[in-house]
């Protein structure tokens, strides 16, 4: 009796891609709340670009990768497409954009608990990669609501303190710029946690796929 193939294992960039849909959608789902005339929306708004920008790449490479293109066009290919349109002006094409993220949501969720939930090192990445984007975007709106209220703050546009949360993650620090208020230090020393975290769990899962495959080209050596 012949066994069934198993489903392939997503890998590392798979999992964050989903995890970047699915905070995405919940970006544009709160933006539609807030006044477009402040810097929050502002801030939102750079996130999203950058999310769009890393869209394009995987459609461009989902395309190249596709045994039919025209087949992943017909499907899959034209929502991975319109998912990477930013939604602030001069693009304007706010609905068809919001109805692409849901639906790359959709398969988002799909593959991940389809490949996730018996698979102890991919579920973690889902996990962390889920709680690094929250956090991480969770501090750069914090610190902007805390700091644009005091008057000695050097932080008061979603520019500088998005060029600050890179330079805190990287723990550079070059000074510059820097939290005054104690709520925006808080969140600064969760963003260096979080900082220091992720990179810690991306070379912990670095090293265990080398050593898999070290393990695995052990067991069966080229000829």
């Amino acid at each position: 009796m012949s066994k069934a193939p198993s489903q392939p294992q997503p890998c590392v960039y798979d999992l964050f891609i989903a995890v970047t849909a699915i905070v995405s959608l919940s970006l544009l789902g709160w933006r539609v709340f807030l006044d477009p005339a402040t810097e929050i929306v502002q801030l939102i708004d750079y996130f999203d670009f950058g999310v769009c920008a890393i869209f394009f790449y995987d459609f461009l490479r989902n395309l190249k990768r596709a045994p039919s293109k025209l087949k992943y066009m017909t499907t899959w290919g034209i929502f991975d497409l319109l998912s990477s349109i930013p939604v602030f002006q001069p693009f304007r094409w706010t609905r068809l954009t919001r109805a692409a993220r849901i639906f790359r949501a959709i398969k988002s969720v799909r593959a991940i608990v389809n490949n996730s939930s018996s698979a102890y090192r991919e579920s973690l990445v889902v996990s962390s990669f889920l709680v690094a984007e929250l956090v991480i975007i969770g501090s750069c709106i914090g610190v902007l609501h805390f700091e644009s209220m005091s008057p000695d703050s050097n932080l008061n546009n979603a520019g500088d303190v998005l060029w600050w949360a890179v330079v805190t993650m990287a723990t550079v620090g070059y000074g510059d710029f820097y939290p005054v208020t104690i709520g925006g230090r808080f969140f600064a020393v969760v963003l260096m946690m979080i900082g220091i975290g992720l990179f810690a769990m991306l070379a912990g899962v670095f090293a265990d796929i080398l050593r898999s495959s070290a393990k695995e080209l052990a067991s069966n050596p080229p000829d």
